[in-house]
């Protein structure tokens, strides 16, 4: 029987936080969360709310309100510059920098946005917060917590603003308090990997005028390769309001004004400044010990840590909360098997590993690595170290402002994901994508005829796509076995030759999180194939042996 107030308790209320909270309630499940502070800022944290994100947006309903509050004009070029200065020599651009460009693309439904990380928080928070199944609660302190008898958790909270010590009960509890997570240090679980590798500086400036500046080059970044002030500044939100930051020296103390003298020696032009917000941070190259403690969970910075450099770390955290939303919905509705909420760490955790590495590379090429002698100057000498330093540029660069093999391209290999065929999913790229619906990787987009996007028609839990003849025997078993154990599974058939050429089989099915869990010529079998890929491996050895004869392409 159920001894809790909620489904699920969320311990943060940042971006992963409201994100699970987000897929919890458009589940059907009770969520909570408890959030420490009030959120309220200028520091801009992520700014890239890349491809995938947007695409869980546009499943959540919340595509068009990211477009709506967006800082940046439609016509706005979405590219990241180089030069010697903000006003000073062009050096390279890379253009459509993280796909950010709003133009319809054949790989994925929805482009990137650039939009700072507290409007995508407070789009975030007024959706949980108008839905009945979610409760918010700031200046609220996780204190600790116990399991109960019976299931479920305790956890005993302090209202900052009176003192007055509660507890919330919850069948799960999830850690996304980022870094210094409390969830993490109860459970006693530790970060591995290098601490401080370098450290930053950010200002949020107000400088008026700027932005309307007929001599302003527009970018969404200026990577500015200035022998006096090497750094990366860009437009953050309206009214003029900007980002700037640099490496610390090491053991050098900076004053608000030497700040902001180097930000003029940067920008090569002098204007009004006002400093919103300072911000130091550190760039550290960290994974937790393990991401589960019984029916306690961690997720985002909680259990991964790295540089920023690439826009991956929001975006990361709100693909863990997504694989781990509806895993936990599935136990809670008791579908899931016993290997399906191990299979968070499984399956998450190469992918942070992957952006680790692309994103520690990232951040050991800054400004200063593309200067050169006379860079700056206005002769045939200096227009050819910039020729060369463009060269440099793209690439060291590449991979992080083209990451799309990054975004889209990681693949699941767990034992939820059935492959049994012949030959190797395409090689993995940085910055190339291939879509393939090899077992394990993302579904393949696909724009259909009528104008609708391929995952438009993805149900809410696994998706059976029948690409090929129907075989009505075997679908209507497979749908059988799925109302027996009550897993959530739709039926789509798209009429597009295009579509089964893509998928390469003529039936596939698609996980809630929009990967590919398997796909093959016919349905065998469809029993133990639920069960394998809802975390219940078959343990008759006669079931095994059919589920795999049915894989065949």
């Amino acid at each position: 029987m159920r001894n809790w107030d909620y489904d699920v308790a969320v311990i943060g209320g940042g971006p992963v936080g409201l994100a699970l909270a987000t897929e919890f309630a458009a589940r059907g499940h009770s969520v909570c969360v408890i959030e420490q502070n009030d959120r309220v800022g200028v520091q801009p944290r992520a700014k890239t709310t890349n491809v995938r994100t947007m695409t869980h947006m546009r499943r959540w309903g919340l595509a068009p309100e990211m477009r709506r509050r967006s800082p940046l004009a439609p016509g706005f070029p979405r590219r990241v510059r180089f030069a010697t200065g903000l006003f000073g020599h062009d050096i390279f651009a890379f253009d459509n920098a993280f796909c950010a460009s709003p133009v319809r693309d054949e790989r994925f439904p929805e482009h990137a946005e650039f939009i700072p990380q507290y409007v995508v928080e407070g789009i975030l928070l007024d959706h949980v917060t108008a839905h009945p199944l979610a409760t918010v609660r700031f200046h609220t302190r996780l204190e600790s917590f116990e399991r109960m008898a019976g299931g479920g958790l305790a956890a005993t909270v302090r209202d900052l603003e009176t003192d007055l010590v509660e507890r919330v009960t919850a069948r799960f509890l999830v850690g996304a308090d980022g870094a210094r997570s409390s969830v993490r240090k109860l459970l006693g679980i530790q970060m591995q990997g290098l601490h401080s590798l370098v450290s930053f500086v950010t200002l949020i400036l107000r400088i008026p005028g700027l932005n309307a500046d007929p001599a302003l080059q527009p970018a969404l970044f200026h990577w500015l390769v200035s022998p006096d002030a090497p750094c990366v500044m860009g437009p953050m939100d309206k009214e003029d309001v900007w980002f700037w930051g640099m490496p610390l020296p090491p053991g050098r103390e900076m004053s608000d004004e030497d700040l902001l003298a180097t930000v003029r020696k940067a920008m090569r032009r002098d204007f009004a400044m006002e400093i919103l917000a300072r911000d130091p941070w550190t760039v550290h190259k960290l994974l937790a010990d393990r991401y589960r403690d019984g029916d306690v969970f961690l997720a985002g910075d909680a259990c991964h840590l790295h540089s920023p450099f690439g826009g991956h770390g929001m975006n990361l955290g709100i693909a863990d909360a997504v694989d781990l939303g509806w895993k936990l919905s599935a136990a809670l509705e008791g579908w899931a098997g016993d290997d399906l909420l191990d299979s968070y760490e499984t399956e998450r955790k190469p992918a942070h590993r992957l952006v680790i590495e692309t994103s520690t590379e990232n951040v050991a090429a800054l400004s200063d690595k593309f200067l050169a002698p006379g860079l700056g100057d206005d002769t045939p000498q200096g227009a050819d170290a910039r020729a060369a330093a463009a060269r440099a540029v793209e690439e060291a660069k590449a991979p992080e402002f083209r990451s799309l093999g990054v975004v889209l391209g990681y693949r699941y290999a767990s034992p939820l994901v059935v492959v049994d065929e012949a030959g190797d999913p395409p090689a993995f790229s940085v910055t190339r994508y291939t879509p393939t619906a090899y077992p394990g990787s993302l579904a393949p987009h696909a724009w259909l005829d009528d104008g609708s996007a391929l995952y438009d028609h993805f149900g809410a839990g696994f998706t059976l796509l029948r690409l090929g003849e129907p075989d009505a025997a075997a679908e209507r078993e497979l749908t059988e076995a799925a109302a027996e154990r009550n897993l959530p599974l739709t039926l789509f058939a798209p009429r597009d030759a295009a579509v089964r050429e893509r998928y390469g089989a003529d039936y596939a099915l698609v996980r809630p999180d929009q990967h590919v869990a398997w796909r093959g010529s016919r349905l065998a079998a469809p029993a133990a194939l639920l069960d394998r890929i809802r975390g219940k491996p078959a343990t008759d050895p006669r079931m095994a042996a059919a589920t795999a004869k049915g894989r065949g392409k």
